[in-house]
Order: structure tokens, then C-alpha cells, then sequence
């Protein structure tokens, strides 16, 4: 249970660049609604629509797809402040590499006191220009305070006064494998392997499919939407993998378990991570979950010497990635003693826990701001 710390409500707005029912999205709905049962006034606003579902009472300021045009973010900067200055928010949130310079600049022309970005993915995967005017407003002293999802994360931006609330996420709801498969018309009786995230060269489901021409047996469920979709379905279709591979756009938030529950294996191959939210969702899922071997994962399963071994493999080493993708389908006992690891660690990435860091960070905010906030560094167990 979230303590009760809080000295009086607060009104707190969440701004992103783009609602895409990505990590950063869901997140910031999870938390809203957590701050929201503890009496706060929360909103979500983004600047762009997206093909993700928008939670109802979401703002969204320019309904088309995020654009590069000059004068188009120009007015949205101008219509930023406008709000801003109407809702007159206790606390601002930036969710994405754009909206956290619009947290700091557009932010302080308002008279908004706590000015909060979000980093959420390592500083070396995000457009350098960004990077470097995100410096000059961190220089200037318009954050008040800025939070890293993770060590791994806050490690790229080399900043002292940068705090580390380590991802959590819900544990998902479990269902029978035949009503799971059912659901997601999936053959009852194949190997099912799983990766979940959006359709994007980060989450690397080339790999997944390359993987998947070399084990016969198996069938591949894809979870999720983004720009590589056409381009991997004419992968799909070329390598003869139509009748194996099935995607599915999206599932609700609280029938997720449907894919956990259907699936025997999840693979993330990811290019690069802040911490994966999916891949937490694995660990409260007891899902064996084979990783790219990448500063994030190596950080999630940090207090786990077997799942360090055992789960975290080269990125695009096919043959690894194979022998152990038989190795823990086939043995019984390795795949408990996963089992029993990951229930070890699931109570570290409980939504809880983030949660009330957050609301600790609220609260110390009511501090003089020339006083620097810290959170706790979570590391794990």
C-alpha cells in the first residue's frame, strides 16, 4: 500500500511529445491514476496524437502525427505556455525528449515552480540536437529536479543532481493457457515464443523473426504497433513465415496477462532500454523473458547471478540465442529455478514502490527551491 505523505493535494499536469501506448505513456497513466486516489489533480497532456488509444480526459493539442515542421512546434510552444498559465499546475512533468525542454522553458515562462523532466532511454540513443539544448536548460537552471527511470540511465547524462526512481510496474492478471491462446487466436498446442513493444528499430523484432526461421516448431506472437509494421510484415512475407507469426496491435491494460499466460517463452532483443516495463511485466509473470545483453537488463537483473546467466545474451548472436531458447523449453528444472528467481525479484519492480518515491519527490517539493531533492537509488533487492 502507497503511504499517506501527502500534506495537501497538489494539481499536476504530465506532458509528452506523443501518446503511443509506449513505456513512457504507460507509465504516466499508471502514475496519474495513483496520484489521482491520493486526492491530487492530475491531467495528461500531449502535444501530438498518435495511432495509440488515448485515455479518456486526455489532452492532446495538435490532433495529427508528430511533425518536425519549425512553425508548427513554435505555435504549440506558444500554446503550451497558454494552458499553462490557465491551469497554473503545482507540479510538470516531461515524459519525452521534446516535451522535457517544453517542461523547462515553457515551463518557467508560465511561473510553474516545479519544473520535472523524465528521462526514460540512455542519452546515446536520443536525436543529439535535442541532447544539446536539453543541456543548455539543465545549465540555465530551469529543472528543478530531473528523474531517471534507471542507474543505467541516469549513468549516460553524467549529471550529480539528476534523481533514480526505478521503474514498476502492475503485476498482470493470470489466465489458463487455453483461454489466453483463445483469446489471441493462437494455436493451442504450438511453442509459443512472444515479444511485446512497439513495431521499431529499438525493439529489434527483425531478430525475433530471424530467430524464428530457425526453429520450425515454433510460432511468434508480436504485441504492438509502431513505424516498422509494414516493413516487418513484408519480412514476414518473404521468409514464408505468414502462417507463424501473428500480431496483435494491443491488448487492454488489464487483460494483458492474456499474452504472458499464452506464451512460453519472451524474447526482448532490444537495441537499447531505459528499463523495460514489458520486461518487468515478465518478472512478476514468472515469464522467462532472453534479453540482449545491454546496460538495462544487465541493471534489472542485477541481484540475480542464475537470471544474469541464464537471460541475458548477445545482441544478434544467433546460435546463442537458439541453444537457449531449446535449452529452457526442454529442461524442466532450470526453467523452476528461473521461476523461482524471478519471484524473488518481483517485489522490487512493484508499481508501489515507484509510485511512492514519486510521491515522496511531490511532497519534499513544498522545500525552498534553491534545495536540492534527491530520491532514494533504488538497485534492486
Amino acid at each position: 500500500m502507497i503511504s499517506n505523505l501527502s500534506h495537501r493535494p497538489r494539481s499536476i499536469v504530465f506532458l509528452g511529445t506523443a501518446h503511443d501506448n509506449g513505456g513512457t505513456s504507460i507509465l504516466a497513466g499508471n502514475l496519474a491514476r495513483a496520484m489521482r486516489a491520493r486526492g491530487h489533480h492530475v491531467e495528461e497532456w500531449y502535444l501530438f496524437g498518435s495511432d495509440g488509444d488515448m485515455p479518456v480526459g486526455t489532452r492532446v493539442f495538435e490532433p495529427a502525427k508528430r511533425s518536425r515542421s519549425p512553425l508548427l512546434l513554435a505555435a504549440l510552444f506558444f500554446r503550451v505556455v497558454a494552458a499553462l498559465r490557465e491551469r497554473k499546475p503545482d507540479v510538470l512533468f516531461g515524459l519525452q525528449p521534446y516535451s522535457n525542454l517544453l517542461v523547462g522553458v515553457a515551463g518557467r515562462i508560465a511561473g510553474i515552480r516545479n519544473r520535472i523532466p523524465t528521462y526514460h532511454g540512455p542519452r546515446t540513443f536520443v536525436t543529439p540536437s535535442l541532447m544539446a539544448l536539453d543541456d543548455i536548460v539543465h545549465w540555465l537552471g530551469l529543472y528543478r529536479q530531473m528523474i531517471a527511470c534507471a542507474n543505467n540511465v541516469a549513468a549516460t547524462y553524467h549529471r550529480n543532481d539528476m534523481a533514480v526512481v526505478v521503474n514498476g510496474h502492475d503485476v498482470p492478471k493470470v489466465f489458463s493457457r487455453a483461454e489466453a491462446r483463445t483469446a489471441l487466436g493462437l494455436p493451442p498446442d504450438a511453442v509459443i515464443l512472444g515479444q511485446i513493444g512497439r513495431l521499431s528499430h529499438q525493439k529489434n523484432q527483425s531478430f525475433s523473426l530471424d530467430l524464428l526461421q530457425r526453429l520450425p516448431e515454433a510460432v511468434l506472437v508480436l504485441l504492438g504497433i509502431g513505424p516498422d509494421e509494414a516493413s516487418l510484415k513484408s519480412q514476414i512475407q518473404a521468409a514464408g513465415l505468414t502462417q507463424r507469426v501473428h500480431i496483435v496491435p494491443a491488448i487492454a491494460h488489464g487483460r494483458i496477462g492474456l499474452f504472458y499466460s499464452a506464451i512460453d517463452l519472451a524474447l526482448f532483443p532490444s537495441r537499447y532500454e531505459g528499463l523495460s516495463l514489458a520486461g518487468i511485466e515478465a518478472i512478476h509473470a514468472g515469464m522467462p523473458a532472453l534479453c540482449s545483453d545491454i546496460p538495462s537488463f544487465r541493471e534489472m537483473f542485477a541481484a540475480s547471478p542464475l537470471l544474469t546467466a541464464q537471460l541475458l545474451l548477445p545482441e544478434g548472436d544467433h546460435a546463442a540465442w537458439i541453444a537457449h531458447i531449446r535449452d529452457i523449453l526442454a529442461n524442466q528444472e532450470l526453467r523452476k529455478g528461473i521461476g523461482s528467481e524471478l519471484a524473488r525479484l518481483s517485489p522490487a519492480y512493484g508499481f508501489e514502490v515507484m509510485a511512492e518515491q514519486y510521491l515522496r519527490l511531490i511532497d519534499q517539493w513544498d522545500a525552498p527551491p534553491h534545495r536540492p531533492v534527491r530520491a532514494a537509488v533504488q538497485t534492486g533487492l
